[in-house]
């Protein structure tokens, strides 16, 4: 007998996580599926800009990120040799940015995505 899903998600990192979470959340069936197993790291910025903090938030899922010991970064500088830009990355809304490696982050979002009831398979 064959197991039906509304979705297959394949990729499991920090777009494909959330996209199956969210629609596991929504009462879907969903495979989500990588080559990788987590956690692991892949060549990649760790930049999680405010809004992408926001969105952890509104998922509940900030506190296992702060819980890890990443700390807040509430001043940006951007160098760009002649010139360097500096300020606040956020908005009163959305005030801090984080910089978690990617170890922590697709692995939070992998074991959120199984914890909303996606079937998750790695390797």
């Amino acid at each position: 007998m064959t197991k039906a899903f509304d979705a297959i998600v394949v990729g499991a990192r920090c777009a494909g996580s959330p996209t199956a979470m969210l629609l596991a959340r929504k009462g879907y069936r969903v495979l989500l599926v990588d080559r990788a197993t987590f956690p692991s790291d892949t060549v990649s910025t760790h930049i999680l800009h405010p809004l992408g903090v926001s969105a952890l938030s509104s998922w509940g899922l900030l506190d296992r990120l702060t819980v890890t010991g990443c700390p807040p970064i509430d001043r940006y500088a951007f160098d760009f040799g002649p010139f360097t830009i500096v300020g606040a990355p956020g908005t009163s809304e959305a005030p801090v940015a984080y910089c978690p490696r990617r170890t922590i982050l697709d692995k939070l979002l992998v074991d959120a995505a199984a914890q909303s009831g996606a079937e998750v398979r790695e390797g």
